[in-house]
């Protein structure tokens, strides 16, 4: 196993005026990691991943609903999601967050 280091991932893009911007930043057999970047007030509305992820905010606040929670996203801030959990998010500022797609091992 190597390891892979991915640098630059707060401010790497810039927010749509239409909405957040989304990039995948490191694809492996295991894990996608998308890096996400919202201006302030900008939203997803309601989606669904078809895999379990991992969605941590790495700059700025934001909201993330899901099942009837509203969770307070910071830096430092986890939240875990099994598969087509219906989820929200809407940004208070600036936000980078990270969402880590957790892909199943191949056998």
């Amino acid at each position: 196993m190597s390891a892979t280091y991915v640098a630059g991932l707060i401010g790497a893009l810039t927010p749509r005026d239409s909405g957040p911007r989304a990039q995948k930043m490191l694809v492996t057999d295991s894990a996608h990691v998308v890096v996400f970047e919202f201006d302030s007030g900008q939203e997803l509305s309601d989606h669904a991943a078809r895999h379990p992820v991992l969605i941590q905010v790495l700059a700025g606040a934001a909201t993330l609903s899901a099942e009837g929670v509203d969770y307070e996203l910071i830096p430092g801030a986890l939240v875990h999601l099994g598969s087509m959990e219906t989820h929200a998010v809407k940004a208070h500022t600036k936000t980078t967050l990270t969402v880590t797609m957790l892909l199943p091992r191949e056998a």
